[in-house]
């Protein structure tokens, strides 16, 4: 009996992983692009995201970059949000102990658009497969776990340095240094249940590049935005008892 159990937990397993490695491909990102290009309805290159349940990771100078190449507000949108949803959900996995295992295509795709202004397609590639201690699997590479910071900063605080002169780097010190406070949208304390506002939606980000944010500084602001909200959902989870995880 207890060999015919395992046998058939092995045989789950084998089939696990063969799903998580057949079910799907990812969506490649130059459609997304090209889509736009060509005039589609952002709710149709919103649909065919979700119906080809591809996410992305994009840092936080891409959206200016893709707002010049002619991507709507609407889908830029809709490419952090749908980032920020899976986000919520690896979060939630590495709480409890779960996993969606070694299926690349599973998790948000990390984007690389050098050379989009000189017409270059987008190439795309899964993010580290790897499980290190203190961040969930999945996350892109330019994650980095928060940390204790007892000081907080808004993102208009961040803007008004930027509009200001401040120098890349002492506006990039003040955001390692801080705790951005704008983790999840004012919608998010009433619907804990799904589907939290992104802090930082991706038409913002493509307004603070047209109005002279620099790329190293808007890429950090994605960086300390990802972690402010990775924070926040593992305090989420652990406070509904759903586990524990360090």
């Amino acid at each position: 009996m207890t060999k015919f159990v395992s046998a058939l937990a092995l045989l789950g397993v084998v089939l696990f992983s063969t799903a998580c490695t057949t079910m799907r491909d990812s969506m490649p990102f130059a459609e997304v692009v090209t889509m736009s290009k060509q005039g589609d309805a952002p709710s149709s290159i919103a649909g065919a995201m979700r119906s080809a349940k591809t996410t992305y990771a994009l840092r936080g100078s891409d959206f200016g970059k893709l707002a010049k190449a002619g991507v709507s507000r609407e889908v830029l949108d809709e490419i952090q949000q749908g980032f920020s949803d899976d986000v919520d959900l690896l979060v939630r996995y590495w709480v409890t102990g779960e996993s969606l295992g070694r299926c690349g295509p599973c998790y948000p795709q990390q984007v690389d658009l050098a050379g989009l202004d000189s017409g270059a397609a987008p190439t795309q590639s899964p993010p580290p497969l790897q499980s290190p201690f203190g961040r969930p699997l999945g996350l892109p590479d330019w994650f980095r776990p928060q940390g204790f910071k007892p000081q907080s900063i808004s993102i208009e605080q961040i803007r008004q340095m930027s509009k200001a002169g401040k120098s890349d780097e002492e506006i990039i010190a003040t955001l390692r240094s801080t705790h951005l406070q704008e983790a999840f949208g004012s919608r998010g304390m009433l619907k804990l249940g799904t589907r939290l506002p992104a802090g930082l939606a991706g038409s913002r980000l493509a307004d603070l590049e047209a109005e002279g944010m620099s790329d190293p500084v808007l890429d950090e602001l994605q960086v300390s935005w990802l972690a402010a909200y990775v924070e926040f959902l593992r305090q989420r989870y652990l406070s509904l008892g759903k586990g524990s995880k360090p």
